[in-house]
């Protein structure tokens, strides 16, 4: 099994339990330590068995997914969720991302959803615990020579600076309820990309998305990655459709509560107010028009948070 990774499955199908397991374990993607039928019983087995992960089903007899998850949290609980469910209602996904679920997988169950999002989900986990790890063992550290060691290790290393911006970046994405769409892994490419070269040499390609577009796709190419289309084109689409999908769930967030955290730290930084306004009234049907989206000004944003948060884990 990936990493030893523990998941509890809750579903009052007994067939969508089956079925979620047995792709679990053909793949190796974790470790299926329990299953639940409804809400009572998964607030008493999550504690129980401790598990990194929880898929929970939306619609469940005596408490649903939503409260569930939220009980869950009030006690303490510091796992991840993923939310499974027919339903696509919008307000629906916002009480979810609110709640603290990560991600939706869609029923029917598809292979391949299961695969992506659980590997995305653990993947980020471990990165997580990783730079915990090395924050916990700065701080814990009485030798300032071995502090500022490791600083410059790291501040001088560009692949070392690349990979600790994508680990940022992928916290950041998945805060902004997008890690589960086709353009995050071009958004996180890029930012990996642009991590790794100098202020003015970032800069200057992000007056070129084109170019930018291009790095990604021969970035992707380089790797070997052959199951992501790496054409400018396509990556410009996938690119676009995930920063609407960003906005539009910073601007649900921003009618349901303005002072919510998420909406008070992305939204303008992300975003033009007027951009945000416009998207918040279209959602409370005050107006048709969708509003111009400036991918240029998101990518930009997300690259000063990402820098922000990255020198802040080896402050």
């Amino acid at each position: 099994m990936k990493g030893g990774y523990r998941v509890l499955i809750v579903d009052d199908d007994p067939g969508v339990r089956r079925m979620l397991a047995k792709i679990i374990e053909e793949e190796e993607l974790a470790l299926v330590i329990g299953e639940a039928e409804n809400g009572v019983e998964a607030v008493e087995l999550a504690f129980d068995l401790d598990p990194d992960l929880i898929m929970i089903d939306l619609l469940m007899p005596e408490l649903d997914g939503i409260e569930t998850i939220k009980k869950l949290k009030s006690k303490g609980f510091s796992g991840s969720f993923i939310l499974l469910s027919k339903i696509t209602d919008k307000m629906m996904v916002r009480e979810a991302y609110q709640a603290g679920v990560e991600f939706y997988i869609h029923k029917p169950i598809n292979r391949d959803e299961v695969c992506s999002v659980v590997e995305k989900i653990l993947r980020y986990q471990g990165m997580e615990k990783t730079f915990k790890g090395i924050q916990s063992f700065l701080n814990n550290q009485q030798s300032s020579s071995v502090i500022e060691h490791i600083q410059k290790t790291a501040t001088h290393s560009k692949a070392d600076s690349a990979q600790k911006a994508r680990v940022v970046a992928e916290n950041i994405v998945m805060d902004l309820g997008i890690l589960s769409q086709s353009g995050s892994n071009d958004i996180l490419e890029a930012m990996e990309i642009l991590s790794g070269l100098k202020d003015n040499e970032d800069i200057k390609l992000l007056q070129n998305l084109k170019v930018l577009y291009q790095k990604i796709g021969e970035s992707y190419n380089n790797k070997g990655v052959v199951d992501i289309a790496s054409g400018e084109k396509a990556i410009e689409r996938r690119i676009r459709r995930t920063v609407e999908y960003a906005l539009n769930n910073l601007a649900n967030l921003g009618i349901e509560d303005y002072y919510h955290p998420k909406f008070e730290r992305f939204a303008h930084r992300l975003f033009d107010f007027s951009t945000i306004r416009e998207e918040m009234q279209r959602i409370q049907k005050k107006t048709d028009k969708r509003p111009k989206l400036n991918v240029k000004r998101f990518l930009e944003g997300l690259l000063r948070e990402i820098k922000q948060e990255e020198t802040g884990i080896f402050r």
